[in-house]
């Protein structure tokens, strides 16, 4: 019974701790597709379309790209444009997001068609602002502009090039990408007025790294994370962790409990040939011990049970991914894993301890039995 409840909360606990990190991975790079590890804006400045357009000389853009903290990415000027799209009779609120060059991030997610070619009016679509607008790859279709409140909407054609697919359905269903001229000549801005800089690298950008990079920026200009943007998002995707771990304390309670149940037992069973040894001149300590390494079969079966059915479950997911998500709620289609080994570690060490604490406190109360007792009883 102990093995069992032992093995199953390691199990659990290296399963969720799996499985959460790796849901909140996969939806953090699935976020930075749209936003990147980091932006620079505004100071104070929402993502908005109607953000005003800032500069940024050589000499600032240079200091920015030779930080140390992102030698591994690539940075990219941005522009944001809402309009309405309009095709084959159906209409569509859509966001255009300009960039200078196409991020390879975006460039993964092409499902359909080719990239487009840049300077152009070609745009990459989404399968589903496709589907809605009834568009296929190489078909046209117009979007209006709003510049001014008075003034009549601004009307411009763009060819699809290609279709893309995230499964983040809040930005699959409005998002477009074309080159950010196109944004700036609506707009009415020179070549070098953006609304945003945006870094796409190989990790997430932390709190330290951003606060670095602000301080080199100019005064009107500030750092933005996703974690900054989305708070919501990210503060659902926190429960996994604080679920795990609650989880995880709750198991680990119910191991400790029956593992000092079980103690208990094996020395109420064997308290004939204990009171025999104590006799025979057998300390204290030593009865402890020996009573302890009786258990400890239990202890390391129940370890290595959880920990490798744990991480056949794991692989098994990670290589066929059986267990699906509804990728509308979870943004994801099946249940992604990172190997967190780390985190794997200190959930053994944690029930070892907890099982190991607890399994002492009886054993040390039995150990005080007086041998004439039991002898006199058997």
């Amino acid at each position: 019974m102990a093995s069992t409840v032992i093995a199953a909360g390691i199990f659990t606990v290296i399963v969720g701790l799996a499985t959460g990190q790796g849901l909140q991975e996969a939806i953090d790079r699935k976020v930075a597709t749209f936003h990147g590890e980091v932006q620079l804006r505004g100071y104070q400045q929402v993502l908005s379309s109607d953000a005003e357009a800032l500069f940024l000389s050589p000499e600032d853009i240079q200091r920015i790209e030779s930080q140390p903290s992102f030698a591994g990415g690539q940075w990219f000027s941005a522009s944001f444009k809402a309009g309405m799209a309009s095709a084959n009779d159906q209409m569509l609120g859509a966001q255009l997001m300009g960039f200078d060059a196409m991020p390879p991030r975006i460039t993964e997610q092409l499902v359909d068609g080719r990239l487009p070619i840049w300077p152009s009016n070609e745009v990459l679509i989404s399968t589903e602002i496709a589907r809605q607008l009834q568009l296929a790859v190489d078909s046209s279709f117009e979007v209006y502009f709003s510049r001014d409140p008075s003034s009549l909407p601004t009307l411009r054609y763009y060819t699809v090039a290609g279709l893309y697919e995230t499964g983040l359905q809040e930005w699959d269903a409005t998002m477009m990408f074309c080159h950010e001229r196109q944004i700036q000549k609506i707009n009415r801005w020179e070549p070098d007025q953006h609304q945003a800089w945006v870094y796409y690298g190989d990790h997430s950008i932390s709190a330290a790294e951003s606060a670095t990079l602000r301080e080199i920026l100019p005064l009107d200009w500030d750092v933005y994370r996703p974690r900054q943007d989305f708070p919501q998002l990210y503060q659902w995707l926190d429960l996994f962790d604080t679920n795990t771990w609650i989880l995880g304390i709750i198991l680990t309670l119910v191991a400790a409990f029956n593992s000092a149940v079980v103690v208990f037992i094996r020395v109420i069973e064997r308290r004939k040939a204990l009171a025999i040894l104590r006799t025979m001149g057998l300390s204290s300590n030593r009865l402890t011990s020996s009573m302890l390494a009786l258990f400890s079969r239990s202890i390391i079966f129940g370890v290595i049970a959880g920990n490798s059915l744990a991480l056949l479950i794991l692989w098994a997911q990670s290589t066929w991914g059986f267990l699906p998500l509804d990728a509308e709620t979870y943004y994801v289609n099946q249940v992604p894993v990172s190997w967190n080994w780390p985190g794997f570690l200190a959930a053994n060490l944690l029930i070892f301890i907890a099982v190991l604490g607890t399994s002492i406190l009886p054993a040390k109360i039995l150990s005080k039995f007086h041998p004439s007792q039991v002898l006199r009883m058997q």
